[in-house]
C-alpha cells in the first residue's frame, strides 16, 4: 500500500530550520514500521528541483516540479500532483492552508481515496477553511488535546505527539508573503516512544479506512 503525505514541507524552503521534514520522517518510519514494513509513505512536496530519494526503509522523500512561479512556497503545486493522488491509496494531508493540499484534496475525492487531515487547532483564512474542507476528512488527527478541543466536537484520532505547528511554520496572515506568523524557535520535544505510539494509532486508522473501502467495492 503507498500512502501520500502532503503538507508542511514547503515551509521548510523559508523557516529558520527545517523542521517539517524532520517531524514528518520520524513519524513516517514508525508508521511503515507499524505494518510490518508491507507499506510505503512518499513526503509530497513542489519545488523548483525535482527530488526522488529514500530517507528510510518505506520513506520517500518526492519533490515535484513546481508549475509557474507562485512567490509563497505554501502556493506552490504541480501538474505532476494528480498522478501521484491516482498512484496513492490513501492521502494524509499534513497541514489545512498549502495550495498543494488543498489540490491533492480536490484530486483525490472524485476518486473515492481515503483523505485524512492532520488538526493542529490553528485556524485561518484559507481555501480549506472557507470550503470546509476538514469536515468532509474520512480521518482526522490530532497530537496534542488542545488541537481536539478546536475540533469542534467532530471524532477524532488521538495520535499524541509533543509538536506544535508553530515549531514547524504557519503563514502570516495576507498580504504578507514568506513570512512565517508566530514561529517559535524550540526543539521539538517529542520522544521516540510517542513518535511510535502515534505511528501505531495512524496505521490503524489506515487499515480501518481501506478495510472499508475493499467492502464498499465488494
Amino acid at each position: 500500500m503507498r500512502i501520500a503525505w502532503l503538507g508542511l514541507l514547503d515551509i521548510d524552503d523559508i523557516a529558520p530550520r527545517p523542521r517539517a521534514q524532520e517531524h514528518l520522517a520520524r513519524l513516517a518510519s514508525h508508521v511503515v514500521a507499524a505494518s510490518q514494513n508491507h507499506w510505503e509513505i512518499a513526503l509530497i512536496s513542489c519545488g523548483g528541483h525535482s527530488l526522488r530519494k529514500m530517507l528510510g526503509p518505506g520513506v520517500e522523500r518526492l519533490v515535484l516540479p513546481v508549475a509557474g512561479g507562485p512567490s509563497p512556497v505554501w502556493d506552490r503545486v504541480s501538474w505532476l500532483l494528480p498522478q501521484q493522488v491516482m498512484e496513492a491509496d490513501v492521502v494524509h494531508l499534513h497541514d489545512g492552508f498549502s495550495r498543494s493540499c488543498e489540490v491533492a484534496w480536490l484530486a483525490a475525492k472524485p476518486l473515492g481515496k481515503p483523505v485524512c487531515l492532520t488538526e493542529w487547532g490553528v485556524e485561518g483564512p484559507w481555501l480549506s477553511t472557507e470550503l470546509c474542507l476538514r469536515e468532509m476528512a474520512d480521518a482526522v488527527f490530532c497530537h496534542s488535546e488542545r488541537a481536539v478541543q478546536a475540533g469542534k466536537g467532530r471524532p477524532v484520532v488521538f495520535a499524541r505527539c509533543d509538536v506544535e505547528l508553530r515549531q514547524l511554520g504557519v503563514p502570516a496572515p495576507w498580504p504578507a508573503k514568506n513570512r512565517l506568523d508566530g514561529y517559535r524557535d524550540e526543539p521539538i520535544l517529542a520522544t521516540d516512544e510517542q513518535y511510535a505510539e502515534a505511528g501505531k494509532c495512524i496505521c490503524q486508522a489506515y487499515q480501518r479506512l481501506t478495510a472499508h473501502r475493499r467492502r464498499a467495492a465488494a
